[in-house]
């Protein structure tokens, strides 16, 4: 656990003595359900030819080492490059944006990248959706994408309480859900400050940003972010998703909770060594001591713990904002947002870790158990039930001042991003009411394309 903390402090400290005259790096993790006209998962074929049309406008392939496929492509950026490639389903696809320093960057990357996939669009008659969840096509087995990255999910936390066999594993959930996520560095001595905001406004995020509502083909009779929920209903990985049972002490607490998960896999030569046999990670992350892993042929073999091993056991915990291996602290909880509103997660996330002492005080004032509960509000209800649900009322007006305050102190006008969410606030709504209204008054058809980049 040691090793981890030390880890932890040492991406740290490397993200601020490569800040760039001093401005912290903002990146985004954008992933949209790439779907047919009629709400539909595309085939993969279509998923092959985005990959072709891209390397023909100067992206670079990347295979997967396991496979030898073209899993995506990537493009430099100023500090790193932009990948995009599908995440755990298919037809999700996922554009990891290169790091920026200020948000309006970032929105001319965003509005690039919209730019870019509408050409794809037209040309193959498909589109890429700025929602949270794939509107018709059920999760199930049939859109696992092969690679790598999920060549032990099956095995790692098997569960068949939400599909049934046929469909597939519940883990097969997040082949259709899609989220705005962002990163942004962090000092050590600010981390798990940071953390602790961003996991304690979860529900007040949730309460503006929900936005899937509507999947299997139908509107979800509890829930408006129905993509978020999709967590919990993955009872093998409790413990390691949502909001922190706790909020933590410090960066060795965090370090404790990561080495008591169980591990699920490292990688040699870019490819899987399943380590799942071990109870905890801390009883497999030995340096220096040979341990026993499993190749993709179910083949023991021995493998030496490296730090390496902690970047990839990282990865494994899913909750609501964790620390990452790209030293950065990452906000996961919210739902791809409508195609002009994208830039306002990183806006808000951004403004919260710029005020998060203040932020800190206004949720000490609340349980971390309400703050737990909020998240379950919000899911169902967002800002729908605020009578019945003062306390997210408050929070979510509090989270949107503090954050215009944060972006305030960075004097490059970027306050501007937050304004969809002030203007949902005041309106008491949320992207998921609005896509509701569209499937019931227009249908379908009509909210993919006012949904589809």
């Amino acid at each position: 656990m040691n090793s981890i903390a030390e880890y932890l402090r040492d991406r740290c400290r490397d993200a601020a003595c490569h800040r760039v005259t001093g401005q912290r790096r903002i990146g985004v993790e954008l992933k949209f359900p790439l779907v047919l006209p009629e709400g539909h998962a595309v085939p993969r074929s279509v998923v092959d030819r985005l990959w072709s049309f891209l390397s023909q406008r100067g992206w670079t392939p990347r295979k997967d080492p396991l496979t030898g496929k073209v899993i995506g492509v990537q493009q430099a950026g100023e500090r790193n490059d932009t990948l995009a490639g599908c995440e755990t389903g298919y037809s999700k696809i996922e554009f990891s944006l290169a790091h920026v320093a200020d948000l309006n960057a970032l929105q001319l990357q965003v509005d690039a990248l919209r730019a870019t996939l509408s050409e794809f669009s037209v040309l193959e008659g498909v589109h890429f959706l700025a929602y949270g969840i794939h509107p018709r096509t059920p999760p199930n087995k049939n859109l696992l994408i092969e690679q790598a990255r999920t060549a032990f999910w099956e095995n790692a936390f098997r569960s068949n309480q939400v599909l049934s066999p046929d469909e597939g594993d519940d883990v097969h959930l997040f082949t259709v859900n899609a989220t705005n996520q962002v990163h942004v560095d962090i000092d050590e001595e600010e981390a798990i400050r940071v953390l602790n905001v961003l996991n304690g406004f979860a529900g007040a995020q949730i309460a503006l940003t929900a936005h899937s509502p509507i999947w299997r083909g139908a509107i979800d009779p509890t829930y408006l972010c129905v993509s978020e929920i999709l967590w919990d209903w993955w009872k093998p990985a409790q413990g390691r998703t949502g909001v922190p049972e706790k909020p933590f002490k410090d960066l060795s607490d965090y370090a404790r909770v990561l080495g008591d998960l169980s591990p699920v896999y490292v990688k040699r030569n870019g490819k899987p060594l399943g380590i799942m046999e071990y109870p905890h990670f801390h009883s497999y992350y030995q340096p220096c001591k040979t341990q026993t892993a499993l190749n993709v042929e179910k083949k023991h073999v021995q493998v030496t713990p490296c730090p390496e091993d902690i970047a990839q056991h990282l990865t494994f915990q899913w909750f609501c904002a964790r620390i990452s291996r790209y030293q950065t602290v990452e906000n996961r909880s919210n739902d791809q947002q409508p195609p002009e509103d994208m830039t306002s997660i990183a806006a808000l996330t951004l403004g919260l870790v710029h005020s998060s002492e203040e932020a800190l005080h206004i949720l000490e004032k609340h349980s971390w158990t309400r703050l737990r509960e909020l998240r379950l509000v919000a899911c169902k209800d967002c800002l729908t039930s605020a009578e019945a649900n003062p306390d997210l009322l408050d929070l979510t007006e509090q989270m949107l001042r503090l954050a215009e305050q944060g972006l305030s102190k960075r004097g490059l006008g970027e306050e501007k991003y937050l304004d969809p969410l002030f203007s949902r606030f005041r309106a008491r709504t949320c992207p998921a009411q609005r896509a509701i209204h569209l499937l019931q008054k227009r249908g379908m058809p009509e909210l993919i394309r006012v949904l589809s980049l």
